[in-house]
């Protein structure tokens, strides 16, 4: 079985993003520039090691290889050979680039969809300068948008998604985080492809936001927080997908306990 699971605001949680919680059952999973950035509960983080040793853990996040490799809890104990970064853009191969996928990925973008350049103008004409913290381009296949949350009018997201629509191109907005990727750069996509790698027959899916969604519609089993993109849109109801009974980051015990319950269930 293959457990593909979204990182922030699913597995992991800032502390802006964690809800209330007692700090005494907190694992520290990453520190960036030296102070603690991202947690886990200790019940999660002694079930996610537990479960990744009778299945492939595929950690498969829009950060970027540099931004995955920050997270040192996720080699503590836990067995992970294969790991998706960049959105699906990147899949690695005990720490490596599988240079096959890359090509794969970057054709697909190429034939498919608008130019980055054409999407970032579009962008630009319906975003006020005053909105916007810092933006990047990451791997040459998305953006990534820090803005002022509180600055983003109601039903702009949905217009930026109209203006998106037919240019083989995405949006989601995540925390302070805009983002803006190619429809060929999708975490389903490269879960599908590492699936056959691993010779897997059964894929476990868990992940809070639209970027999330095309891994989940292709899992036998899929979770989502009871926060997020996802439980926004759906209302947490939605016939492929479970969602917690949990928000924050209790959330995260949840979906590693229906996982550890189909396992046994398959087992018995």
């Amino acid at each position: 079985m293959i457990f593909a699971c979204d990182l922030d605001q699913t597995l992991i949680y800032s502390r802006n993003s964690r809800g209330e919680c007692d700090e005494g059952t907190l694992v520290t999973v990453e520190y960036y520039e030296g102070a603690p950035l991202s947690y886990m509960t200790s019940r999660a983080f002694g079930l996610l090691q537990r479960l990744s040793q009778s299945l492939h853990f595929v950690p498969t996040t829009t950060r970027t290889v540099e931004q995955f490799e920050r997270i040192h809890g996720l080699s503590d104990g836990i067995r992970s050979r294969y790991a998706i970064v960049s959105n699906g853009g990147k899949v690695l191969i005990d720490g490596r680039a599988d240079l096959e996928w890359d090509a794969l990925v970057r054709e697909a973008v190429r034939r498919e969809a608008a130019s980055a350049a054409e999407i970032k103008g579009r962008f630009d004409q319906l975003v006020h300068a005053d909105w916007i913290i810092k933006e990047r381009y990451w791997d040459e296949l998305f953006y990534s948008i820090v803005v002022h949350r509180d600055l983003i009018p109601s039903g702009w997201m949905e217009e930026l998604a109209s203006r998106l629509a037919g240019s083989g191109w995405g949006c989601s907005l995540q925390g302070r985080k805009v983002y803006l990727v190619p429809n060929s750069v999708n975490k389903g996509a490269a879960v599908r492809y590492v699936k056959e790698l691993a010779g897997a027959r059964e894929i476990f899916a868990a992940g809070d936001s639209l970027l999330d969604e095309s891994m989940l519609l292709i899992a036998e089993q899929a979770m989502a927080p009871a926060h997020g993109e996802l439980f926004r849109k759906y209302g947490g109801r939605h016939s492929a997908i479970r969602f917690a009974r949990h928000s924050g980051i209790e959330a995260s015990e949840d979906i590693l306990e229906a996982l550890t319950s189909r396992l046994e269930m398959r087992s018995a």
